[in-house]
C-alpha cells in the first residue's frame, strides 16, 4: 500500500505523514517529492522547518527544474517583514500570486512541516487552509495532491483527530519491529469509492530514497491466543451439577421415549376396538354437494 501511495497508483488528495522523535518521516517525505516530480509539472515545497538548501541535498538533481521552493523557515512568525512567508500567511493567495514558475497542467504542494503552523495557529485554521489548498488553482493549474509532514508528539489528540478527519491518507511512521527494515508505517487510506484500508508495513529506502522490500506485518494479539489455547472447564464453578453419574446414565437409558415402538403399549390401544366420529351439524351449516364453497365470499 505505501508503495502505491508514493508512486501515485492509489489516488489521494491529502497525504499526512506523522512521525515522532523515535522515527523521522522526512526520508519518506523526500521519496514522495521525488515521485511527485515524475507525475506533475511543478511541485511547490513550502519549508517552515528545514531550509530549502537542506532539502535540495537529498532530492535528485534531475528534478530541480520542476521544484519551486518557498522559504518560510527564516521568518516563521513573520516578525521581520509581513511580506515574508510565515505561519500567518494565506498559503492559497501566496502561492497563486507568485510570479514565474508557471504550470499548465497540474501541480503538487508539499509542506515541511505542518507542526509550526499548528503550534502557532489553531487546528481549525490549519485544517481550513489545507482544505482550500486541495481544491485551489495555483496559477491556473489544478492541485493534484497535497503532502504534509507532521510531528504528532508535539500536538494534542484533538488537533490530530481534526487533521485525520480531513486527510485522505494518514501514514504513521514508527521504528521497525524487524531488524532488517529501515522504516515501519501504519497507513490508513480512504479510497474514492468510500472503502477504508488500514495496513501495517515495513520497508527499506535505498540511496535514492526509493521504497523497496515492502512487507505487510500482521499484528497478533498474544493475550487472545493464550486465552484460546488454555482450555478451561466452564462448569467448574457452578453451584449445581450439570453432569450425570453412571447410575443416572443407566436409569436414563431405560426410559422409553413416547415415539419409540412398544408392544405392550400398542396392545393397550388396540383392545379398545374401532373408533367412530359423530358430527352434529348446526342450523347455520349449509351442505351443497354441487357447490361445496357456496358459503365463501368469493
Amino acid at each position: 500500500m505505501i508503495g502505491d501511495i508514493v508512486r501515485g497508483k492509489e489516488k489521494s488528495k491529502l497525504v499526512v505523514l506523522q512521525d515522532s522523535v523515535k522515527q523521522s518521516g522526512r526520508p519518506l517525505l523526500i521519496s514522495l517529492i521525488n515521485n511527485l516530480c515524475q507525475r506533475v509539472e511543478k511541485v511547490h515545497v513550502v519549508c517552515f522547518e528545514k531550509s530549502p538548501d537542506y532539502l535540495k541535498d537529498f532530492i535528485n538533481t534531475e528534478f530541480y527544474q520542476r521544484l519551486v521552493f518557498h522559504d518560510g523557515s527564516t521568518d516563521v512568525l513573520g516578525w521581520e517583514s509581513a511580506e515574508n512567508l510565515s505561519v500567518d500567511t494565506d498559503l492559497v493567495k501566496y502561492l497563486s500570486n507568485r510570479s514565474g514558475h508557471h504550470a499548465n497542467n497540474n501541480v503538487a504542494i508539499v509542506i515541511d512541516s505542518l507542526s509550526p503552523m499548528m503550534l502557532h495557529r489553531q487546528a481549525p485554521y490549519t485544517c481550513q487552509t489545507l482544505s482550500r489548498l486541495t481544491s485551489a488553482k495555483i496559477q491556473e493549474a489544478e492541485v493534484e495532491q497535497v503532502v504534509c509532514l507532521l510531528h504528532r508528539d508535539l500536538h494534542d489528540d484533538h488537533s490530530i483527530v481534526l487533521l485525520n478527519h480531513l486527510a485522505t491518507t494518514i501514514v504513521k511512521v514508527t521504528p521497525p519491529k524487524l531488524g532488517h527494515f529501515h522504516v515501519a508505517c501504519n497507513t490508513l487510506h480512504k479510497r474514492l469509492s468510500g472503502k477504508v484500508i488500514r495496513i501495517d508495513e515495513h520497508f527499506n529506502l535505498d540511496e535514492q530514497y526509493c521504497i523497496q522490500d515492502v512487507t505487510e506485518v500482521k499484528n497478533v494479539d498474544t493475550s487472545t491466543v493464550a486465552m484460546e489455547t488454555k482450555q478451561s472447564d466452564p462448569t467448574a464453578n457452578l453451584t449445581f451439577n450439570l453432569t450425570l453419574t453412571d447410575k443416572e446414565k443407566e436409569a436414563r437409558s431405560q426410559v422409553k421415549l413416547p415415539y419409540t415402538y412398544d408392544a405392550n403399549r400398542e396392545d393397550n390401544f388396540t383392545n379398545f376396538g374401532e373408533g367412530k366420529i359423530f358430527y352434529q351439524p348446526d342450523d347455520a351449516d349449509d351442505f351443497d354437494e354441487e357447490d361445496p364453497d357456496d358459503d365463501l365470499d368469493i
